[in-house]
């Protein structure tokens, strides 16, 4: 038995369009930490982005709902829960996805309180949500990529699809894929075929986020690895590969379709595993990522080429999801994951 136990706040849910997610990841994260070691205090934020009681948040993490129920009230945060931050808590355990908790905007708000956090700071946070800072960050760094257009709201009208079509279809050409500059687990992806799909995705991206990356379609296979340290001390995970049935790895592939198929290990060669492990340092070291953060490559080995897709720094964290799977094929279990994990923020300076 420990002498001391670290108090954690364990942060879930919010306004995102992954908000389902993390409630699944808060959960298997509960499970997992050692009570010997850790007070756990839930912490849920509904999707109109209220903090709910200790009690009611409670509630929800040991049922059975898929989203934290939503309340109208004028205070965003309940009597006792910034009281509790500012006084007994040594750690925020931020397990939010997408905008207004995998942005910077969440790290904001606890930098400001002076809370200690899991994972990577504002900047680097903001950076590896921006799908489109992310990318112009790369290609400063050399790091290898898919071809890729930004394309802004203000800039696009449905008048001129065919003119913005053509020119992208010239610069990356079919099919192409369009998504939202600021979401994950793959929501709001379309694959382009034609002008009729163009403006159908462009359309459907731009209800996410308003501004959006177009990018080329890339032959070869999906791989991820997981990334875990500090600047200076970087730990790189095996690499797994993703084999879905459907025409990418989109949001039904990574939490619904059973058929999807998880190969960790993934078989590949000496100098393809070392390149991967490289670039996933590089990556990490170019947008600044602290603690965590799950690189997403395209291999294609016959034509000797490795491009980093994206990062993520604040990835799904369900017993089933690729990050603590790739780890634990690395030799370090879920629990001792988190224990990695918690100990890189306490070391954090304020």
């Amino acid at each position: 038995m420990f002498e001391s136990k670290i108090n954690i706040a364990l942060f879930f849910g919010g306004r995102s369009a992954e908000h389902e997610v993390s409630l699944l990841s808060a959960r298997s994260i509960f499970q997992a930490l050692n009570q010997d070691k850790y007070n756990i205090f839930p912490i849920a934020i509904s999707k109109n982005g209220y903090f709910r009681s200790l009690a009611v948040s409670k509630k929800i993490l040991f049922g059975e709902d898929k989203r934290v129920p939503e309340v109208e009230r004028t205070n965003v945060l309940p009597e006792g829960i910034l009281n509790l931050l500012e006084n007994k808590i040594d750690l925020v355990f931020p397990v939010l996805h997408g905008p207004f908790g995998e942005d910077g905007k969440i790290q904001g708000f606890l930098d400001v309180l002076n809370i200690k956090y899991v994972g990577c700071n504002l900047r680097a946070s903001a950076v590896g949500m921006d799908k489109a800072y992310m990318k112009q960050i790369f290609a400063y760094n050399g790091i290898p990529q898919s071809k890729f257009e930004i394309l802004k709201k203000m800039d696009y009208s449905q008048q001129k699809s065919s003119n913005f079509f053509n020119e992208f279809a010239k610069n990356l050409g079919l099919p192409f894929f369009i998504k939202p500059a600021n979401m994950g687990s793959s929501i709001g992806i379309s694959r382009v075929n034609d002008l009729q799909s163009f403006a159908r995705a462009v359309n459907e991206a731009f209800e996410f986020d308003k501004k959006l990356i177009l990018e080329s379609n890339v032959e070869g296979r999906e791989l991820e690895s997981a990334v875990l340290g500090s600047e200076k001390d970087i730990k790189v995970s095996a690499a797994g590969e993703i084999i879905s049935t459907h025409d990418f790895y989109d949001y039904q592939a990574k939490y619904e379709d059973q058929s999807t198929e998880l190969i960790i290990p993934a078989k590949l060669s000496p100098a393809a595993k070392a390149k991967i492990r490289n670039l996933s340092v590089q990556a990490f070291r170019a947008v600044g990522a602290e603690g965590i953060s799950r690189l997403d490559f395209f291999v294609n080995e016959e034509q000797d080429q490795i491009l980093v897709n994206e990062i993520n720094t604040m990835p799904g964290f369900t017993k089933f999801s690729m990050y603590p799977l790739l780890f634990e094929e690395s030799g370090i279990s879920y629990s001792e994951l988190l224990d990695n994990l918690i100990e890189l923020a306490l070391k954090k300076d304020k």
